[in-house]
């Protein structure tokens, strides 16, 4: 009877333990934390959501291996298969955000120099993270790491089997030291319900189970972006063809001579209302040219005489220049010279002063 008594004991242990096991596995234990778990959870939420060095309690001055340490230490004290607090999943989001940013480092760079999360592409999904930093990531790509490189993949997977993976793919009772500085190396990126990572070297990480047949949906902008150079090389041409016939129909300003008339071409004679400068045009240039038109070309006629005389005098001042340095000589000056630089008229920048221009 005593040994009846004994296994009877023994099976309702077995049975109590596999419960306790299922209901475990179910999620309907007590969850319970200390109080170090408490604090670190507390202290996390009180952070903005991208004060990635606040969270990991670093200085921007940082090392890579402090930020390993941090991320290790900090994820140990916010999992939530170890922390029971109730908002220790949204704390151990965050810790590994942070991570995921300040263990990158083009991401590092980027978050130094404009203090925002370097992953967001609008304003509106700025707005939407300050208020649920944790969603919306989904449809983000990652934008660190030298993605694309040889041996490099995208894969999503839960908080949890990164966790698992990130500490040497033991969880909580694997080697922690081989997280770091052996085996595969991680990019996280965060992607609504689960985890985005970018492995490079070892094995694929596991991907997410999906329903059969289901597919990625396709991005309507990717799909924008990849027409883009078909588009660009349908209109070209129709824009070109648009602007040349612009360019073309726009009248220019006729052919002009000053002062004197140049038979046989330049014979119809005008005068410019400011300057009183008489100029000359061919007649069949102008030959359409209503009053008021021909008034708005003798206003242009002052600015074209303008140009030209500016042009001539620039070449003038130039011109007297060179014959000055000729004159000083490598040792001694030349006064022949120099009286022929002092004496070169310069018709044009006269005109122009008699202009009052």
């Amino acid at each position: 009877m005593p040994e009846a008594s004994a296994s009877g004991a023994s099976s309702s242990q077995n049975d109590a333990s596999a419960r306790n096991r299922r209901e475990h596995n179910q999620g309907n234990q007590e969850r319970k934390y200390t109080a170090e778990q408490k604090a670190a959870v507390l202290r996390i939420r009180r952070c903005q959501p991208t004060a990635f060095y606040e969270i990991l309690e670093l200085q921007k001055t940082c090392t890579d291996g402090e930020i390993k340490k941090a991320y290790r230490k900090l994820s140990l004290l916010t999992h939530p298969d170890k922390n029971g607090h109730e908002h220790a999943d949204e704390a151990f989001k965050m810790v590994a955000r942070a991570f995921s940013v300040l263990g990158d480092k083009e991401k590092r760079d980027k978050y130094d120099r404009f203090g925002t999360d370097p992953d967001s592409r609008f304003a509106s999904a700025q707005a939407h993270a300050a208020q649920n930093p944790f969603a919306g990531f989904a449809g983000r790509r990652a934008a660190g790491g030298g993605g694309g490189g040889p041996g490099w993949g995208a894969e999503e997977i839960s908080p949890e089997e990164m966790f698992a993976r990130f500490f040497g793919g033991g969880g909580f009772g694997g080697p922690f030291g081989g997280g770091f500085d052996g085996g595969p190396q991680f990019v996280f990126n965060f992607g609504g319900p689960g985890v985005r990572v970018h492995q490079f070297g070892g094995p694929r990480p596991r991907a997410r189970p999906r329903n059969p047949g289901q597919e990625e949906p396709a991005s309507v902008w990717g799909n924008i972006v990849g027409l883009l150079p078909i588009i660009l090389l349908i209109l070209w041409p129709l824009l070109s063809s648009i602007f040349s016939g612009i360019a073309s129909s726009t009248p220019s300003t006729p052919s002009m001579v000053f002062d004197e008339p140049h038979p046989p071409l330049y014979t119809m004679e005008r005068t410019m209302p400011h300057f009183k400068v008489k100029y000359y045009l061919n007649p069949a240039d102008v030959h359409s040219y209503s009053q008021s038109k021909l008034s708005s070309l003798d206003k242009k006629a002052e600015v074209v005489l303008v140009q030209q005389l500016r042009i001539k005098c620039e070449n003038e001042m130039a011109h007297k220049q060179q014959l000055r340095n000729a004159a000083q000589g490598w040792f001694f000056q030349d006064p022949d010279k120099m009286e022929l630089a002092n004496t070169f008229e310069m018709p044009a920048c006269r005109r122009l002063n008699a202009l009052g221009v």
